[in-house]
This record gives structure tokens, C-alpha cells and sequence, in this order.
């Protein structure tokens, strides 16, 4: 049996909404039944995959997912088929229509449990991920090397850590002689071994393959076909075995900038690196020269020291032997030929001379407990040698006691261990600092915090966090080769203000911090903060790409219960107030701020809550024409429905607003809604107002706003020309870039109307008429207030109505109260009106019933409207 019309209609109206609704949201939608089966997606997945409906429904959908991750999508299939669960989530790789792999956060819950029918949505986590797995990677290759770990162990993980960063690659490390201008060997453990079975004593050269090449000639060497290249020549063969079809190779560098081996990162398709995948390899070049270069070092040293235990077993390099109570009576004839000082004048405390003047006191005081205890002994500490130098030796000693007892005699070596001793401290600051300022990274800084927090040594501690004003114009005009300059300039100057008691950090970005150790109370730590904000800005200006960065600064003191974590939110709290009042200011946490940060907080939730639920509505205030009083269009209002609070302003979600993916969210729905609302007013009364709608600089400024909008237009068949933009000066002074007016040109092309909103409350007004294609202004509501022939804001009213008049833009009057003011600025000139004079904000069957009224008598005036 056919449906009956209306149903159909009714069916194809839900249809329609639901596209329309999945279509707006910011990431993938799915409809999919509890086996995995997809019955519809939306128009994110099929632009990103570039798979379409046919080839994403069912079970293609999964043809998208990483080989690797399929398991665990098959296993969460049947995890929910089997304890019938009601919501779930994974994270899973997705490849992108050009073939690169992104990380996503995968949830899905439950709409209809009798049809078995789940709804499912992503979010791109790729570079949390991504920088979550780098960080790890790194840091378990230096815990390796700091460990001792075999040069092969922490070669093959640097190649899995270059495979996981590059798709698709396969990685080699050669190790080079650069002395010999040979190869040494190689760790390949994704590829053939008989690919590198030759490779040692290999000569390095042109023509030698990638790696050979970039060896020889110190630069990289992308090679994106190798049956093409000349480089191959001689070695094609070898990889033709194994279809591999591309090699790309980076020289990794030492310290002294020799080259220590060569990273190969082969393919099995012609195939050339994205500028994403250059950056990537840039950043494994960094750990790789630091581990490698640390673990032949150490390798190195291990070798020595096995060989010569082996050889001259527990033989000291300088032996030495002392009295019971510590004082020296024989070395060896070494010792003179290291220090220049003889043995003879070394005896008792003589060898003290030789001694750094910096570990002279702490030697003396190791050597005293020592002697009390009878403890075997084992310190290190820096002699001066012959030529004025000095080097790190490591001094071992065990007494010899009598039979009751006491010792009688001490006997010990002293070694040289300087390089092995720099190559642990390059380790440790790897590990603890900021590998591009120098000072504190991160890790340290927490383990710092919570060491200063310990009930032990619980005192009053203060936390200053540090943010560089406008930083990003930096990298924006000069590059980040100069944001990094900046960044270093600033952590030096940064330490250079801090006390000795005070720890300097970077936390990440421009964001930095400094502990202060006994801070007193919160008043002389905010005198500290403004002290530190005055110098560091004093030192910024003396930089030319510096100058124009200022200092905020958040301050907290610790309360006695709180952990690192609190001391850490209450100073980010502070630096928040900070940024958000002005530049180069210094605030410090007062509890009125917790509830600032939670009103923020539910702001966000309630906004995100509205999207998540359908909470948000368009409501629609008249726009009117003065001569006549007629409706020539609206605008329509964001309003929140609640459905237990009522219909709220949008203030209750300014936060949400101001969101750059939130608020980019927001706008696209209240766009979609009012297209929606267009295609109504035409359907019941054959046509339609221009409707205006707000447009916030998180919406704005998405990449992709223009190309999605006149998509959506184009797909709600509604002409460009019933609607307008309402565009701030705010946004206009806040997000001045050349792809804004390159967008906003192109929307005007296409007919749409460009509105200035709150005209006269900037500070570029006629810049932006000039620079802008817009088309109409809206003269700020502030302006009605005392307007009269002879009022403060007459003046400024009648020449804002000159001026758009004389620039040919349409002009309104924003909040008209009364008919006096609209026949003042009727007038005066002033075209159209709006305001609760000629109507409050109303629901779409409101504003349809007065527009279908106004077309039924056209003769009709409001009481009111010509003022």
C-alpha cells in the first residue's frame, strides 16, 4: 500500500533535517546498525574520505580504517553485540581522500535499541596524538641511552619511532665513518636483510644510492622514483627484488657537525614528502643525532672499560693509598704527569691544590663521612691538569681494618671519566630541559612544583605564569625561525631576572613559568611578578622583531592543602584575567576568579549541550522602512530554547561564542537553521525577507566558511541575494587578514549582503568601508540615546547617515525606541529602522504571520511605522 502524501512528506522533511543537521556538524556523523553495518553518513566522512554513499554504506566503511586498527574495531563490534552496551568509543586511524592517516575519537551511543540502531560522531585527535606518541618515543630512546643501552637496540627503535611518524615508510640507519668516508653498518628491521648484507666498508659517494649520496654531500637526498634516478643506477636491481619504489635519506650530524649515519626512509610507491612529513623528519633527525652520538660514545666508553678490567683487572689509572684518618701517602707518578704536581707535594692535603675551587669544600665533606663510617667511598669531582684545564675524574677507595675494627689504611684509584661524565649531563638536560631555550622543561618543573609542595617542606610557595603578548604576529611577519629566536631571547632574559632560589620553565608554545620558593605572602609575590613583567618587556623592546611583545603574568600563592595541579589552575586562572583585560598586566588569583573560570566552564557545556540537544533557534526582529513603516526585512537572533529555563539570550553562552571550534559550531547551525527558515517563509507565503544574520570571528575565519556556505545556499536553493552578513568591527580589527576580505568579496559577488554591525564603536571605521566590500551599516543602538534636534548624539548620527548615504550603502537605525526618534532620523535621511519601536524579537510563526500580513493587504502601515 502507498504511503498518503503528507506522510511522504512528512518522511522526506525528517530526511532532510537530518542531513541537514549531520551535515553542519564540524566531523563525521554515521547512522550504523550494532553488526557494523552503515546506513548513512554525512557529507564530512565522504568529502574527507572521498568515498561516496555507495562505497561507505554497509561494510565499505571500514575499507577507510588503518589495516592496523580494523581489530579493534571488529572487536568493539562484538564487545557491544554481546554485553548489548549503550555507548562506546575508541580512538582509530582514518584515511584522508590524498591517502594520509589521521587519528580520530570514535563515539557511538544507542537511539534505537529494538532496531539496533546506534548514531556515531568523531572528533580529530591526530595531533594530540601525535605529539603524545612523539614525546614518548623520545623519551624512552634517551632513557635507553641513558641506560646503556646496545647501539642496535636504540638504532632499531629509532627506526620504528621514523616509521610511525612517516606513513608508509620503511627506515634504515647506516652508520657512517666519516673519517674512513665508509659505512659501518646497518639496523633496518622492517626491510630485507640481503638489502644490507654488503654495507659494511661500503664507500660512500654520489651515486652510491640515497643514503650514500646524502652522506657523501652532507644534505638530503629525496629520491621520490628510484627506477628514474641516477642515483640508482648501480643499485637498482637490489630494490627491485622488494618493489620498493622511492628512498628518501637525511644525514644525521653530530655535535661538531660530522656525519654520524644516515636515516633512509624507503616506499613501495614513487612517492615525495609533504611539507608536514619534512618537519616530521627534521624532528628525527634532532633525537637521532643526540642518541646516536651519546651511544657510540658510551658504547665506546663500555668497550674501554671492559677491555681494560679485562686486561688489568681493578689496575687504577692512578693509584693511591691514605692514612686512617684520610690524608694521603703514596699516588702515582701519573698523577704528576695529569696535575704537575708532584707526588712528593701531593702527600697529605696537597692534592687539594689540583682541585676545582668549587668541589674543594664538598670533597672535604664526603671524605669526613666517609672516614666516620668506614664506608667504601666513590665520588667524582674536576682536577686541573698541566694545561690550565680541567677534566672530570671519578676516585674510589676502600678501607682496610684491624682486627677490632678500626681502619688502618685506605686504598683507591682515580680515573679519568670527563667524556663519559658530559655525555650523561647532555642526557639528563635532554631529559629535564627545553631543547630550544635551555631552561627547565615541563617535566621538570612539575617534578620541581611537587617537590616544593611535599608536606616536608611545605612553605610558601608562589607560581608566576608567563605569557608573551601577541606573539603570534611574530611568527605571522618574520617566521618561525624568528618565533624561535624570540623564544630563546626571552627564556634567556628570563633567567637572567630570576633569583638563584627561583626555577625558570617553559611549559610549551610562548607560555612560560617560574617558581618562587618562600614567596611570603600574596601581595610581595605580586610585587615580584609586576618587578619581573617591567624588566623582562624593558628587555623585549631593545629586540627588532621583540619590540612589539609585552609580558602577562598570572600569579598564585599555594593554600596549605594544595597539590601541584591546584597551585598550577589557579595560576593559569590568574593569567587568563591578565590576558583577557588588557596587555602587559600582572593579576594574581583571588577566589572570585574560580567562579569566572566556572561560569566559563558552564558556558561552554550549555553551548555545547544546546548543539548536542537542538536547543538553538533563530528568533526574528523586523527591519523596517522609515518613510513607509513596511518590513523589508529581519535579523535573525541566536536564542537558546531550554526546555526547562525557557528561551535564553545568547549571552548565556558568550564563552561558547567566542570558542574558535565551538563557536565555528554554533554559527554553522545557526546558519543551517536560518536557511531553513528562508526556504519556510517561501513555502507558506510564496516569499521571503531578507534575513541578516551575525557572524562571529570563530566562524568567520574557518578556511573553509566561504566554500561551505555557498554550498549549503546552492543545496537549500535559497538566492544568496535573501541574505546578509552582519560582521562586527570588532572582528574586523581583531582578525584583519587578507583571506577575510578575499571571502567577503567573493560572498558579495554572489549577491549576498555585507552589513558593518554596532557602526561607530570601532576605532577603523572608515578603513574598514574602504578595505571592505560592504554594503550596508548599522548604526549602533548606543547612538538613539538623547536624540533629539539638539542631543549629544545628533551630530554623530547625522554624519554617519551622510556618510553611508554619500558611499552609497544602505543605513540603519539600531535600537529605535519611539516614534519620535524614527521620524527624526527619517528625517534626517535614514532609510530603514529597527528596534522594539517597530517590533521585538519573535519565533519563526510569529515573524511568518506579520510578513504573510503585510503581503495580504499591501496598502497596510504600521500604526507607527513613519514615525
Amino acid at each position: 500500500m502507498e504511503l498518503e502524501a503528507p506522510t511522504r512528506e512528512a518522511i522526506q522533511q525528517r530526511e532532510q533535517l537530518l542531513e541537514a543537521l549531520t551535515d553542519a556538524v564540524p566531523g563525521f556523523v554515521w547512522v550504523v546498525e550494532k553488526n557494523g553495518r552503515v546506513l548513512y553518513v554525512n557529507a564530512e566522512w565522504r568529502d574527507y574520505t572521498g568515498k561516496s554513499d555507495a562505497g561507505s554504506l554497509g561494510h565499505g566503511w571500514l575499507e577507510a580504517l588503518h589495516p592496523d586498527d580494523r581489530p579493534a574495531i571488529d572487536q568493539a563490534i562484538a564487545k557491544v553485540v554481546e554485553k548489548g552496551l549503550q555507548q562506546h568509543e575508541l580512538a582509530a586511524r582514518i584515511r584522508r581522500s590524498d591517502g594520509v592517516y589521521r587519528w580520530h575519537l570514535l563515539r557511538a551511543r544507542i537511539i534505537d535499541a529494538s532496531a539496533g540502531l546506534w548514531i556515531g560522531c568523531s572528533i580529530d585527535i591526530h595531533e594530540r596524538v601525535e605529539r603524545e606518541n612523539c614525546e614518548k618515543r623520545e623519551h624512552q630512546i634517551l632513557e635507553m641511552v641513558s641506560r646503556g643501552a646496545a647501539i642496535e637496540e636504540v638504532l632499531a627503535t629509532l627506526c620504528r619511532y621514523g616509521e610511525h611518524s612517516v606513513s608508509g615508510a620503511r627506515c634504515s640507519i647506516m652508520l657512517v665513518d666519516a673519517d674512513a668516508g665508509r659505512f659501518t653498518g646497518a639496523i633496518a628491521p622492517s626491510l630485507p636483510p640481503e638489502l644490507f648484507a654488503d654495507v659494511a666498508g661500503l664507500k660512500i659517494g654520489t651515486g652510491v644510492g640515497s643514503c650514500g649520496t646524502a652522506a657523501h654531500q652532507c644534505c638530503d637526498v629525496i629520491v621520490t622514483d628510484t627506477d628514474i634516478s641516477p642515483l640508482w643506477q648501480e643499485w637498482r636491481h637490489l630494490i627491485e627484488r622488494h618493489s620498493l619504489r622511492a628512498c628518501w635519506s637525511r644525514p644525521v650530524l653530530s655535535s661538531q657537525g660530522k656525519v654520524l649515519a644516515t636515516f633512509g626512509f624507503y616506499f613501495d610507491e614513487v612517492r615525495a614528502p609533504t611539507a608536514d612529513e619534512l618537519e616530521s623528519l627534521e624532528g628525527i633527525r634532532h633525537i637521532a643525532s643526540l642518541a646516536i652520538e651519546r651511544s657510540i660514545t658510551l658504547q665506546n666508553l663500555k668497550e674501554s672499560e671492559e677491555h681494560h678490567r679485562q686486561t688489568v683487572e681493578l689496575n687504577p689509572q692512578v693509584p693511591w693509598t691514605a692514612d686512617a684518618r684520610g690524608r694521603l701517602e703514596s699516588i702515582s707518578s701519573r698523577w704528576a704527569s695529569f696535575t704537575g704536581i708532584t707526588p712528593d707535594e701531593a702527600l697529605g692535603m696537597g692534592w687539594l691544590k689540583a682541585l676545582h675551587p668549587d668541589d674543594v669544600d664538598p670533597a672535604l665533606d664526603y671524605w669526613r663521612e666517609r672516614l666516620e663510617t668506614g664506608k667504601p667511598a666513590d665520588l667524582r669531582y674536576r682536577i686541573q691538569l698541566v694545561d690550565g684545564s680541567y677534566r672530570w675524574v671519578r676516585v674510589r677507595g676502600a678501607p682496610r681494618f684491624d682486627a677490632n675494627g678500626n681502619i688502618i689504611r685506605w686504598y683507591g684509584s682515580l680515573e679519568d671519566v670527563h667524556d663519559h661524565f658530559l655525555a650523561e649531563e647532555q642526557l639528563r638536560r635532554a631529559a629535564f630541559e627545553d631543547s630550544l631555550t635551555g631552561v627547565a622543561n615541563r617535566r621538570s618543573f612539575e617534578r620541581a612544583l611537587r617537590n616544593h609542595l611535599a608536606p616536608a617542606k611545605r612553605q610558601p610557595v608562589g607560581l608566576l605564569l608567563l605569557d608573551l603578548d601577541d606573539f603570534k604576529q611574530v611568527n605571522d611577519r618574520f617566521g618561525h625561525a624568528a618565533g624561535d629566536a624570540v623564544l630563546r631571547l626571552f627564556a634567556r632574559h628570563l633567567s637572567k631576572h630570576t633569583q638563584s632560589s627561583e626555577l625558570a620553565a617553559r611549559l610549551g608554545g610562548d607560555e612560560f613559568a617560574v617558581i618562587v620558593p618562600e614567596a611570603g605572602d600574596l601581595r610581595r609575590l605580586e610585587e615580584r611578578a609586576r618587578r619581573l613583567a617591567r624588566s623582562l618587556s624593558a628587555s623585549l623592546r631593545r629586540s627588532a622583531k621583540a619590540r612589539t611583545c609585552d609580558v602577562s603574568v598570572g600569579c598564585a600563592l599555594a593554600a596549605a592543602t594544595d597539590t601541584a595541579e591546584d597551585l598550577l589552575k589557579k595560576a593559569d586562572m590568574a593569567l587568563y584575567e591578565s590576558k583577557a583585560e588588557q596587555r602587559n598586566v600582572v593579576k594574581a588569583f583571588v577566589p572570585q576568579m574560580r567562579r569566572v573560570a566556572e561560569q566559563k566552564v558552564a558556558q561552554l557545556e550549555l553551548g555545547r549541550e544546546a548543539l548536542r540537544e537542538g536547543w538553538i533557534v533563530p528568533f526574528y526582529q523586523p527591519k523596517v522602512m522609515l518613510p513607509n513603516g513596511r518590513i523589508v526585512g529581519c535579523e535573525a537572533l541566536l536564542r537558546i530554547d531550554h526546555p526547562e529555563r525557557g528561551v535564553l539570550p545568547p549571552l548565556e553562552i558568550f564563552q561558547a561564542l567566542d570558542h574558535p571550534k565551538l563557536g565555528w559550531a554554533i554559527g554553522e547551525r545557526m546558519l543551517s537553521l536560518v536557511l531553513k527558515d528562508i526556504q519556510t517563509f517561501a513555502s507558506r507565503t510564496g516569499t521571503s525577507p531578507q534575513v541578516a544574520v551575525n557572524l562571529s570571528a570563530a566562524t568567520l575565519m574557518q578556511g573553509d566558511f566561504t566554500r561551505w556556505l555557498l554550498r549549503t545556499l546552492k543545496q537549500a536553493d535559497v538566492p544568496a541575494e535573501l541574505l546578509t552578513l552582519e560582521i562586527t568591527e570588532r572582528v574586523l580589527l581583531d582578525e584583519m587578514e587578507d583571506s577575510l576580505g578575499e571571502a567577503l568579496a567573493e560572498l558579495r559577488r554572489m549577491g549576498m549582503g555585507i552589513a558593518l554591525d554596532d557602526f561607530g564603536t570601532g576605532y577603523a571605521s572608515l578603513m574598514h568601508l574602504q578595505k571592505y566590500p560592504i554594503s550596508e551599516i548599522k548604526i549602533d543602538h548606543s547612538f538613539m540615546d538623547n536624540l533629539a534636534q539638539n542631543g549629544s548624539n545628533t551630530a554623530i548620527v547625522q554624519s554617519m547617515i551622510t556618510l553611508g548615504r554619500n558611499l552609497g550603502l544602505n543605513v540603519v537605525a539600531e535600537g529605535v525606541q519611539s516614534s519620535e526618534q524614527g521620524l527624526l532620523l527619517r528625517t534626517w535621511g535614514c532609510q530603514m529602522g529597527q528596534g522594539f519601536h517597530y517590533g521585538r524579537p519573535m519565533s519563526l510563526e510569529d515573524a511568518i504571520e506579520s510578513w504573510q500580513r503585510q503581503i495580504d493587504d499591501p496598502g497596510e502601515r504600521r500604526h507607527h511605522g513613519s514615525g
